[in-house]
């Protein structure tokens, strides 16, 4: 919960990332709520069920949904509803041992983030040498609606409200 509520925080602030391009149209739509989808790995293959309305969830509801969304993708129980109308997307390859991955976008949207396994390594925080744990992270994005610039002020933006978030 605390990756989604910090997605969203760099959302609110970088738009462009929380869009959908229109091909046909030559048009861009910037979506005012953030419907957050989650790649979760199952028997059947990979699901992406969407946390709705994730601005408007505080910490517990956020786990709540998250957990009732897992378990809906395993058991496939989840309604197609549960499936749709994804603004942005948070791919985990940590849940299943991966480090880095190079995630695709899907349809949409115009951004997607691939977080990976966690792991205790040696940073420098406040000056100050500690062992602490460090999320490998990378994103996708439609250059047709954003630039790099973009993507990598959003990614500061995330990453600083991680620490908001965070546990």
């Amino acid at each position: 919960p605390f990756i989604i509520k910090s997605v969203v925080a760099g959302l609110k602030t970088y738009p462009f990332l929380n869009a959908s391009l229109l091909e046909a149209e030559k048009e861009v739509i910037l979506k005012k709520y953030y419907n957050i989808g989650i790649a979760v790995d199952t028997e059947a293959g990979l699901m992406v069920p969407v946390v709705r309305a994730a601005q408007t969830l505080d910490r517990e509801q956020c786990t709540a949904e998250v957990r009732r969304l897992v378990q809906g993708a395993t058991d496939r129980s989840l309604t197609v509803d549960d499936l749709k109308g994804g603004t942005f997307t948070i791919s985990n390859v940590g849940a299943v041992g991966g480090g880095y991955g190079t995630p695709i976008i899907p349809h949409g949207t115009v951004a997607v983030l691939s977080v990976g396994r966690a792991t205790r390594d040696v940073i420098v925080r406040d000056d100050e040498i500690v062992i602490a744990p460090v999320f490998p992270m990378a994103m996708s994005f439609d250059h047709r609606v954003l630039d790099g610039a973009v993507s990598a002020k959003f990614f500061a933006a995330f990453c600083e409200a991680t620490h908001t978030f965070s546990p």
